[in-house]
């Protein structure tokens, strides 16, 4: 959490919009910023749709009605490969914020 004094009614995941700084969105300037999220899963376990999910949920919990995904990356080729090696696998990662947003007229 970024501030102690926040304090909003949970949103439904369903309801948390998705900002991609990777599309070239960017924070809209109304914003309260809410919390650092950070989502990490395996590799082949895991996919970008399974990371938006999990964000949401997690954004909507504290009060958020937007997650900005500041990154999403996949494991490297040499990440992979010493996952491989020693049998623990590769992780993809993503950070992102929370932000509490005005609606949208």
């Amino acid at each position: 959490m970024l501030s102690q004094d926040f304090i909003a009614t949970p949103v439904p995941p369903e309801q948390v919009n998705v900002l991609m700084a990777s599309l070239g969105d960017s924070i809209p300037p109304n914003c309260v910023r809410v919390a650092i999220m950070h989502a990490s899963g395996a590799q082949d376990a895991t996919d970008e749709g399974d990371f938006l999910t999990k964000l949401r949920e997690e954004a909507g919990e504290v009060g958020a009605n937007t997650v900005f995904v500041q990154n999403m990356e996949d494991a490297g080729t040499a990440e992979r490969i010493v996952g491989g090696l020693l049998g623990t696998g590769a992780d993809r990662d993503s950070e992102s914020l929370a932000l509490r947003c005005p609606p949208t007229p």
